[in-house]
């Protein structure tokens, strides 16, 4: 039985030489250099300094469009796990920092993911290659995804000495790799088009626009957040209060008109760098709050804000429990 196994995993034999490696793990954990796939779309652009922080927001920005026929929303999840998308930009900073124009990056990582009713963690593998050229960081993923074969592992090394190594796809800039996912990127990422050809395995990304659009993004949700914020003080604050400590009614105040201050300075900023709706992403669906609440509010909605206004100590146990007695009294 153990032979049909075999194109995928087999005991280790390391062609690399400790040169070419740039971290490794295990056999199939690992950053290494080896000669580009072609020469004949040009040399790369290596070397390259590149920081890890950046490219960490850029591939931490990436989601996949997953559809469930059962669900009725389109879900999305994140191309790369937090571990992996550390792992990637702090290694291919320090490669590229390195590698050599003939030279292109390959990867393999590992991630676990948690099943229920207490399973066994699924154990997945992800490969892929790096290069800069053109003045744009080029991701190539080739396996995504991969389940890691536990019993084939367990037959072949029973002893988990770690001799198992598989063959992974790195992908290839002449070939289209099986990863066919729809990724949502923010600007400056887009789809290799290759002879006419949309590539969904590669990733061509100007680092200096996407990093503009990613600082965009962040902006709008902080912006969003705050909104929400004053959105949910202002429904608190909606009525008059009588009979409690106007201390602290004008503490709550003050809060709005602050928020209110710093929502303002986010949209000055905006209009000074000139950078407009550049990092919003198409996983954002929730439109920025208008300050303008509903008419009616339920008492369910009511009770809900109170208790997080409460739980986030923006209001005291006190008011927390007159302005609860006061919601009851006015509507049961």
């Amino acid at each position: 039985m153990l032979p049909v196994f075999y194109p995928c995993s087999v005991p280790a034999i390391d062609f690399f030489t400790d040169k070419d490696v740039i971290w490794q793990a295990s056999n199939n954990e690992y950053f290494k250099y080896t000669d580009q796939d072609t020469t004949s779309l040009g040399k790369n652009d290596h070397p390259v300094e590149l920081e890890a922080k950046e490219i960490s927001a850029i591939l931490g920005s990436l989601k996949i469009r997953e559809e469930d026929n059962n669900a009725a929303e389109k879900e999305f999840k994140a191309v790369f796990s937090t571990q992996q998308t550390n792992m990637l930009s702090q290694y291919l900073a320090k490669g590229l920092r390195s590698a050599k124009p003939n030279q292109d990056i390959i990867f393999a990582m590992e991630k676990s993911v948690d099943r229920y009713f207490g399973l066994k963690p699924n154990r997945f593998f992800v490969a892929g290659r790096v290069f800069y050229k053109d003045n744009k960081l080029n991701i190539i993923i080739g396996d995504y995804d991969r389940l890691r074969n536990d019993a084939y592992e367990s037959a072949y090394d029973p002893t988990h000495t770690g001799i198992v190594r598989y063959h992974f796809d790195h992908g290839k800039r002449l070939k289209n790799s099986r990863f066919t996912q729809t990724i949502i990127s923010i600007d400056g990422v887009e789809n290799k088009q290759l002879n006419n050809t949309r590539r969904s395995d590669w990733l061509v990304i100007d680092v200096n626009v996407a990093l503009k659009a990613y600082d965009q993004m962040i902006r709008t949700r902080k912006n969003e957040e705050m909104a929400e914020k004053r959105k949910e003080l202002r429904e608190v604050l909606g009525s008059e209060e009588t009979g409690h400590d106007e201390d602290e009614h004008e503490a709550l105040r003050r809060k709005v008109e602050q928020l209110e201050q710093e929502l303002q300075s986010g949209r000055s900023q905006q209009a000074e760098t000139g950078t407009t709706n550049a990092g919003k992403p198409a996983t954002t669906t929730a439109a920025p709050a208008t300050g303008h609440a509903p008419a009616e509010t339920s008492l369910e909605q009511r009770l809900k804000v109170l208790k997080s206004l409460l739980d986030q100590g923006l209001v005291s146990e006190e008011i927390y429990n007159a302005k609860v007695k006061e919601l009851l009294d006015e509507n049961l």
